[in-house]
């Protein structure tokens, strides 16, 4: 396995001003008190106070983090800036704006991202050029597209990217097998399905997993086997943690699909991955993709609700996990559960208090 990378990241401050309901909001994420302590900041509230608010704010900065000038202005959802900039500038506003403090390399980097009603967002950082996070050439125009479709609840897939992850409320690894040539597609948000025009996610935990199972098998000269061994033990810990067994084997279909296929431990015939409850699918999923995406580098890993589908024995389980498989990360989380906001010390609990609109 590649050599993890020793460059830390993290978020420290983040103000943000007339994005949605938050007229004027400043949060200080306390870091570690010691050397290997988890970087973990929960933070919990009543509906409608901006935790999910917050964590777009966190993914608006970091989408910020890796442009190569000082200035650049991008445009926010194509034809439907107008209508997203109604939804993500706070009534009465002219513009929204977000100033920051992300550590990189034990360097503080100040940022701020700004943008008006007609979707134009401009981006203000000091970022030295040997600390640029280097994303492919197209990676603001598929990460706004991303981040506008996950604000307005239309993908289903988490944002993954080099510096941060963000695992919004509408995720969900999405039913139907993917077809056999997605392995090869870059891009992999979106495919077509019958009926011709109708478009349905590609989930991209199943492409992964897809990927690494060809690969182990060495079918591919492309693909690393070792690195896929390690990459399906790892599926199939959480697997025989969360369901009962591994998954080994795959069943095509007619259609040009391929299905994965359960083996119980303890015998009994093989049922299909998406024969399993949201919540065994879900914190599967999200487990796996946080150990994937950070394994080599370590990021920022922004989680809305955890405890979606989960009963309540896993909300514990889960920030506890998180510290055994990636512990290098910084987690900033957002929660309704009482369990899993009391699962990090006190100094590392947000309680996010007053009315939506209120200074905070």
């Amino acid at each position: 396995m590649k050599k993890k990378e020793s460059r830390d990241i993290g978020i420290r401050r983040i103000r943000i001003v007339d994005y949605k309901g938050i007229d004027e909001l400043e949060i200080e994420f306390a870091g570690p008190k010691m050397a290997g302590d988890p970087d973990v900041t929960i933070m919990g509230s009543r509906n409608g106070l901006g935790k999910t608010s917050v964590l777009e704010c966190c993914a608006l900065l970091f989408i910020g983090l890796s442009l190569r000038m000082d200035k650049v202005a991008l445009k926010l959802g194509g034809h439907l800036a107008t209508d997203l900039s109604e939804m993500m500038i706070r009534a009465g506003s002219s513009t929204a704006r977000l100033e920051g403090e992300i550590v990189v390399g034990a360097k503080p980097i100040a940022l701020s991202v700004e943008f008006d009603r007609s979707g134009r967002i401009k981006v203000d950082n000091n970022i030295p050029e040997n600390l640029l996070y280097t994303e492919k050439s197209d990676f603001h125009d598929k990460m706004v597209t991303h981040f506008v479709s996950t604000v307005r609840g239309m993908n289903p897939n988490p944002i993954l990217s080099e510096s941060f992850l963000y695992f919004h409320s509408y995720r969900k690894v999405q039913e139907g097998n993917p077809e056999l040539g997605s392995m090869v597609e870059e891009d992999n948000i979106r495919r077509h399905s019958r009926p011709p025009g109708y478009e349905v996610p590609i989930s991209t935990f199943k492409l992964h997993i897809l990927r690494s199972m060809m690969g182990h098998a060495k079918l591919f000269e492309e693909w690393d086997g070792g690195q896929s061994e390690d990459v399906l033990a790892k599926l199939n810990e959480l697997v025989k943690r969360y369901a009962g067994g591994k998954i080994e084997k795959l069943r095509p279909s007619s259609d040009n699909t391929v299905d994965f296929r359960i083996q119980p431990v303890d015998g009994g015939p093989s049922f299909t991955f998406d024969g399993l409850s949201s919540g065994q699918k879900e914190i599967i999923a999200t487990l796996f993709l946080i150990w994937y995406q950070t394994r080599n580098k370590p990021c920022v890993v922004l989680i809305d609700e955890p405890e979606l589908h989960l009963n309540p024995e896993w909300h514990r389980d889960f920030v506890r996990q998180l510290g055994k498989i990636a512990p290098d990360n910084q987690y900033i989380i957002a929660t309704h559960s009482e369990d899993v906001f009391a699962s990090v010390d006190e100094d590392h609990r947000l309680l996010l208090q007053g009315t939506a609109g209120d200074k905070s």
